[in-house]
């Protein structure tokens, strides 16, 4: 958190970071960074952050970037460098960056973030999607309605004593010796932390990657760990528009059911037959439109794209707001018309390329920004 006056904090470190493109990447890096729980306020080319984790400073000049961290706990120092220098190492992955950070060592710390979660029940709630409820201690960080995603690590079944990653003095994850796990980006359906319990719905899909074998396979006792959360909610509006294929449904589900009864909208969903429809709360002048693909590959339709231009939008846009998950490509026809139609204002939306039909995420990790962003 930003600084009181007189306050000093126990560790400190910066970075100097050669950047020669450092301005054509800024916006999408300060973005990037915003959605990870992180508050950014600017002043010219000053940008202070503040964090669950302490506070940091990015300072722009040209063909650097500085960067500069200061916590109050040895385990918080290497985790807020990352929580930097991913964002910053996705958006510019073409560029090679280096990292070299001055100041104070910690060594390798553990993740401030990770907590352990078991299995407790997993049902089949759909054809496509399996939800499965796990439980946990001290999970009271993740109940948040304004930062909706986690990152869900995954340990091999039959696992009893878990390792998991750390974070070391350049602010990179560092694996068990036994190697790298998957991890994946979730949305956190349900959260009870007084019960110690939350609720992931995962969207299986016919080619599958580590974390839908995982899901299918997963039985009471099972481990995972979670990290977050992130990735930004609704804010405050009269007119919703959520639009979303299966795996956008969690967090429009979740998002319906906390809306006040006197607002207006309307979401959108994606699925695959009628099988597929879920029973939803939602504020009786909400109308959700379930648009079935009739058995075309999940993000090969304009289904969801056209249904998001058919929306009338109210003259005042400072009243609407839309938060939508989906393939890429239908990501980046939706964001087109919101930017260059409807005019909707980048404060007003939260969207998110929730999966690409051609790259897995590791191959996303490794194109960077480019595989990610709308442009």
């Amino acid at each position: 958190m930003p600084r009181q006056p007189g306050h000093k904090r126990g560790y400190a470190a910066s970075a100097a970071v050669a950047f020669p493109r450092v301005e054509a990447f800024l916006d999408a890096i300060v973005g990037s960074i915003a959605t990870h729980d992180m508050t950014i306020v600017r002043s010219g080319d000053c940008f202070e952050i503040a964090s669950p984790y302490g506070a940091a400073n990015l300072k722009v000049e040209p063909g650097i970037l500085h960067l500069s961290v200061e916590t109050d706990s040895r385990p918080a120092l290497n985790r807020l460098k990352h929580a930097l220098v991913g964002p910053i190492s996705f958006i510019a992955a073409s560029e090679d960056l280096v990292f070299e950070w001055t100041g104070d060592e910690t060594g390798l710390t553990p993740l401030e973030d990770l907590r352990v979660l078991r299995v407790r029940r997993a049902s089949q709630l759909t054809p496509r999607v399996r939800r499965i409820v796990f439980t946990g201690e001290d999970l009271f960080r993740f109940d948040r309605e304004d930062q909706l995603h986690c990152r869900l690590i995954f340990q091999p079944r039959g696992v009893v004593s878990p390792r998991w990653p750390a974070l070391n003095d350049r602010g990179h994850i560092v694996w068990p010796e036994h190697g790298k796990l998957a991890t994946r980006v979730y949305t956190i359906r349900a959260i009870d932390p007084a019960q110690g319990q939350i609720t992931i719905d995962f969207a299986l899909h016919e080619h599958a990657g580590p974390a839908t074998r995982w899901a299918v396979e997963a039985s009471e006792g099972d481990i995972v760990g979670i990290v977050g959360p992130a990735a930004e909610g609704p804010k405050p509006a009269q007119f919703y528009v959520l639009a979303g294929d299966e795996t956008g449904l969690p967090g429009i589900a979740r998002i319906l059911g906390r809306l006040g009864a006197d607002v207006r909208g309307v979401a959108f969903i994606e699925m695959d037959g009628a099988h597929e429809i879920q029973p939803l709360v939602h504020p009786p002048d909400v109308e959700v439109r379930w648009l079935d693909r009739k058995g075309a590959e999940p993000g090969t339709t304009a289904l969801l794209a056209d249904a998001v231009r058919s929306v009338i939008w109210p003259a005042d846009l400072g009243e609407a707001f839309f938060w939508g998950g989906c393939e890429h490509r239908t990501f980046r026809q939706i964001h087109r018309h919101l930017r260059n139609d409807v005019g909707l204002p980048r404060q007003r939306q939260v969207f998110y390329s929730h999966w690409h039909r051609s790259l897995s995420e590791e191959q996303i990790v490794a194109v960077g920004g480019e595989a990610y962003l709308p442009d």
